[in-house]
């Protein structure tokens, strides 16, 4: 979730780009491309700040993140206990093609014995 502080950028910054395009598109000259980009990037900071004032003011954010803690632990004990049964069965896979070549490389070296 954004913080409020990079929303705010985020839209100053959008503004700027916005402003830019603007500001090429219409040929303006210097001092009035500089303006039009500061007035829009300016107009979208103050969108943002608006908003995000908006969003702390009237939104809960207990409401939002209302965590169960207990559930998530018990999830998280569940995943890692499936994660080791996966890890041991693995390993049992590896040791059990391990000695598979093992048994056929002895059976090579017989045959190149004879």
């Amino acid at each position: 979730m954004f913080r409020s502080d990079n929303f705010i950028s985020f839209l100053t910054v959008v503004g700027f780009f916005i402003g830019l395009i603007f500001a090429v598109l219409h040929g303006f000259e210097p001092d009035k491309f500089l303006y039009s980009i500061l007035i829009i990037s300016g107009v979208f900071y103050i969108i943002g700040v608006a908003s995000s004032s908006f969003f702390i003011k009237y939104i809960s954010v207990k409401q939002i993140f209302a965590l169960d803690k207990e559930f998530l632990e018990k999830t998280i004990d569940m995943q890692i206990y499936e994660l080791d049964k996966k890890e041991d069965y693995i390993r049992e896979s590896h040791y059990f093609i391990e000695e598979i070549e093992k048994e056929e490389m002895l059976v090579y070296k017989k045959e190149d014995d004879k």
